[in-house]
């Protein structure tokens, strides 16, 4: 039986080898690896011994983990969300020996961007984005009834400032805070917050609502076994009131995604915002791949407008996927895992056959660059 490497991070090795839960379900790898003809090998880049060939591997034994020093597996998930100097290296080495798929990429919101807005197909979906200054504020402020204020790098909503413009006073929202302020005010306090810091100054797109409230929507794309770029699963993430927050860590919540569309479209609109969003993931992910090939597996977070456009707030490259079990779609949950184990086996496959594998993807929509 082949072996396929699922390299996880430090604290969620250490929870299954006491054998507490993590947001990453072990055993569905299991599963579907036996499935699959696979075998997962669980490991944290520390624990690849010098020389690149040898791991100490760790293995499900139905209620936790297990240590063995197994040879590295040839195809390797990369599910590490965070890694200091000595992982990410050991990272690049074992990419050059290895497939690892979902490697190391770049995170600066910005330069993501950038790279995204080269595509004229796929400008439509993306807000208008700059690097702060209180210049660039100034004049979004001027455009746009609502403005973000956002980390250059970062997740889970930390760091992030939504500013309301009510007439000639600005509400000024970030976690567990919500002060308004004269436009003079408003400027010192942005200036406080950014500091010395690399942030960004975003259009604020006027979400659709449910209940009241806005939501996005968290798009799980995924290559699958024919290595086709995939949306694995949709979910609707509604923010909390108080921080205008979606992110499950914030205070915001999931639900079914028919749920948060059902009050606002027609069944058969319903299905052309379904379609729109897929066909925009995927057009985004390829455009994304292009700067770094490894990439398989996504969690974008999107919005849709009142007549359903979408729009990408945030490409996340080690989703998370708790976001669809907390709504309940636990048949999009466990597809979050499978496509990214039957993409591993397409891998080994042509491993098998002798091939140096360079994964790329099938064109399945139009208009990519």
């Amino acid at each position: 039986m082949d072996r396929v490497g699922i390299m996880l991070d430090w604290a969620v090795m250490q929870s299954g080898i006491r054998g507490d839960k993590s947001y990453e379900r072990l055993p569905y790898y299991v599963e579907i690896g036996k499935e699959l003809g696979m075998e997962p090998v669980f490991f944290h880049p520390r624990h690849v011994r010098s020389g690149g060939q040898m791991v100490l591997g760790h293995f499900w034994n139905g209620s936790r983990l297990v240590p063995r020093l197994v040879k590295v597996p040839r195809v390797i998930h990369n599910r590490v969300l965070t890694g200091d100097g000595r992982a990410r290296a050991t990272i690049r080495r074992l990419s050059r020996t290895r497939t690892v798929f979902n490697g190391l990429v770049v995170r600066d919101k910005w330069k993501v961007h950038q790279m995204l807005w080269k595509n004229p197909a796929i400008r439509a979906y993306l807000p208008h984005t700059v690097p702060f200054t209180p210049e660039k504020l100034q004049t979004f402020l001027d455009r746009y009834r609502t403005v973000y204020v956002k980390p250059a790098i970062g997740s889970v909503g930390i760091g992030v400032v939504r500013i309301e413009r009510h007439e000639d006073a600005y509400r000024f929202i970030a976690f567990r805070r919500k002060r308004t302020f004269s436009r003079k005010r408003l400027m010192a306090e942005a200036a406080r917050w950014v500091g010395n810091r690399r942030f960004l100054v975003q259009q604020g797109v006027p979400l659709a609502r449910y209940q009241g409230k806005t939501f996005d929507i968290r798009v799980s794309v995924q290559k699958n076994g024919e290595r086709e770029w995939t949306v694995s699963g949709l979910v609707a993430k509604v923010a909390n009131r108080a921080n205008k927050l979606s992110n499950l860590a914030r205070g915001g919540r999931a639900v079914p995604l028919s749920q948060a569309l059902e009050p606002l479209f027609t069944a058969e609109q319903q299905k052309e915002v379904v379609e729109r969003i897929k066909q925009a993931a995927v057009e985004i992910a390829r455009q994304y791949q292009h700067h770094f090939p490894s990439l398989a597996d996504l969690g974008m977070d999107m919005g849709i407008d009142r007549q359903g456009h979408p729009y990408l707030i945030e490409v996340n490259v080690r989703d998370q996927r708790y976001s669809f079990y907390k709504a309940g779609e636990l048949a999009m949950f466990k597809q979050t895992y499978r496509h990214p184990m039957e993409y591993a086996r397409s891998l080994l496959a042509e491993k098998g056959r002798g091939r140096r594998t360079r994964p790329q993807s099938k064109q399945t929509w139009a208009g990519v660059g």
